[in-house]
């Protein structure tokens, strides 16, 4: 729990879905799961949805709504330094890659594949080209 959430423990969260078709939603039940789901970098997996921060903006996503999730890995070669890498969890629905999140370490972003595949058995895991030839899915 962070220092804000225990000077502000009755604060209310709101979530916007991952696309303009969810309502926002900042109900009891799911700002209690929220506060009670496993934290994994800027993540909250709960027992009712799946929710992320972006840009300052919390999200949330249904389990069965994430059709397909990969991790990608991003190389960064500073000046005068050895390089590092960072990891990036993609989750995708249809051919679109609704969210892009960026994690330190991949052991957070494998233990967050093997949560999602525990929640939703129907989730494909691993990266698919898209059809058109392209290098990657489009991102919105």
């Amino acid at each position: 729990m962070s220092l804000f959430d225990k000077l502000f423990p009755n604060r209310v969260f709101r979530f916007k879905g991952p696309d303009k078709s969810f309502p926002k939603i900042d109900d009891a039940g799911h700002n209690s799961d929220f506060r009670s789901a496993k934290k994994i970098g800027r993540v909250s997996i709960g027992s009712l949805c799946f929710y992320y921060q972006d840009l300052g903006v919390k999200y949330y996503c249904s389990y069965d709504y994430i059709e397909r999730a990969f991790m990608r890995v991003s190389e960064c070669h500073p000046d005068d330094s050895p390089a590092y890498f960072y990891y990036r969890l993609i989750l995708v629905r249809g051919e679109k890659e609704f969210a892009n999140l960026i994690f330190n370490e991949e052991k957070d972003v494998r233990e967050i594949l093997d949560i999602l595949k525990e929640r939703n058995p129907s989730l494909a895991i691993g990266y698919v080209p898209p059809a058109d030839g392209k290098r990657k899915a489009s991102f919105r």
